[in-house]
């Protein structure tokens, strides 16, 4: 059964329901989780070491910014069959993810089309706050994915995002079932339950496939910062989502079966903001250990409001796929938390850690996988590898 409501309705009734059993919660807990989650986060991330720490600000609407395109079409928030409770993708402190449908389109003439075709029926991802002091921080993500499904290709490298429900600050965008951190975690118990020295030294993704994983993000990020003019700000494997591709009977088993997309732009803001100098009240709203850049997490950027770069964020990803190459979402091989932190604001010697670890084997001296990343973790940002030629560095290599 699906409980039919217009957006208006069901965002409203939504919201209210879960403010009630985020304060119920509360009651019981003196210190709430740091971050949300992203569509398929695990509702335990926040125990997680690698849970983003949140800085004193959370990003806000920039009234400057393009129309933030608005959601007009009716849905159905899917129940589960057995105890009719509304079925969730995943949920975090600011917000939970609902499946969701749609069924017909609604009366209201929209005053901009979807960026994506919404299909009758399709199943959908609805992302919606928890608690009044979190709407600011999703309308601020929408105008970023408006921003984002303005420009070409958009569909190619990020989740698509089909509109924004102003009533609830909730927003809508395809459902996709599988985090990259999930497939990293999967690919590690493969590779240790079927270990061999033949292949002790390849990423636990196996070569081809973390070869076109690392292709396709550096080619995303490229399309991200130069094209779509926005900065990520918390690339990490949880806020990848794999869409699995159309692979036809002749391909090769050992092809890499899914289309990397960047997702959960909460941390997001447009470049144009920084170089125009109107940052207004966006500031750095969260940073995950160990995958933030070093700069980012010292004691002076965190008391005060700053922003991730675009150099940030290519630290950021060269992470991410260091951590598809060793199959460690921890990264950092120290024995407690507290030493892992300490690791991370020392990210531009992240090789050094890891090589010190059980998972070193997996990235060679002068192999692929370190050529690609050492240019990107270099300390100072400035100096850091372009995308546009890390692209260059992977297919020469």
């Amino acid at each position: 059964m699906a409980a039919s409501h217009t957006p208006a309705q069901k965002v409203v009734e939504i919201l209210h329901e879960n403010e009630s059993q985020f304060e119920h919660d509360q009651s019981s807990r003196l210190t709430p989780p740091d971050t949300p989650t992203s569509i398929l986060d695990d509702p335990l991330d926040a125990d997680n070491p690698s849970t983003p720490c949140q800085t004193q600000e959370a990003p806000r609407s920039n009234p400057q910014s393009s129309h933030t395109l608005e959601f007009s079409y009716d849905l159905e928030i899917e129940k589960d069959g057995i105890s009719a409770r509304l079925v969730e993708f995943g949920r975090g402190v600011w917000s939970v993810v609902y499946k969701a449908t749609t069924r017909w389109v609604s009366d209201a003439p929209a005053l901009t089309p979807p960026p994506s075709p919404v299909a009758s029926g399709r199943i959908l991802a609805v992302k919606v706050p928890l608690r009044h002091d979190a709407e600011p921080v999703l309308a601020a993500e929408a105008q970023v994915l408006s921003q984002m499904a303005a420009t070409a290709s958009a569909d190619k490298y990020s989740v698509p995002f089909y509109g924004f429900i102003t009533a609830s600050s909730s927003i809508v965008m395809s459902a996709i079932p599988l985090a990259l951190s999930t497939h990293i975690e999967e690919c590690a118990l493969r590779s240790k339950e079927n270990f061999s020295t033949r292949t002790m030294l390849d990423p636990v993704l196996s070569m081809p496939c973390w070869t076109t994983l690392a292709a396709q993000l550096i080619k995303g990020l490229n399309w991200l910062h130069a094209e779509a003019g926005v900065v990520h700000g918390d690339i990490k494997p949880h806020n990848i989502l794999l869409r699995r591709r159309r692979i036809s009977d002749s391909s090769n088993s050992a092809e890499f079966q899914f289309e990397a997309l960047y997702a959960d732009f909460s941390s997001a803001h447009s470049i144009s903001l920084e170089e125009s100098g109107h940052l207004g009240g966006v500031a750095l709203s969260a940073l995950t250990p160990p995958f933030a850049a070093p700069e980012l997490m010292t004691v002076s950027a965190m008391k005060s409001p700053g922003m991730s770069t675009p150099a940030s964020d290519v630290f950021s990803l060269a992470l991410t796929l260091l951590a598809a190459a060793t199959g460690d979402l921890l990264l950092y091989p120290g024995t407690s938390n507290m030493q892992r932190l300490a690791m991370s604001r020392e990210g531009y010697r992240v090789l050094d850690f890891v090589r010190s670890g059980h998972h070193g084997t997996r990235v060679p001296r002068r192999g692929l996988v370190e050529r690609t990343i050492v240019p990107a973790v270099v300390k100072t940002p400035s100096e850091r590898i372009k995308t546009a030629e890390w692209l260059d560095v992977l297919s020469s290599a």
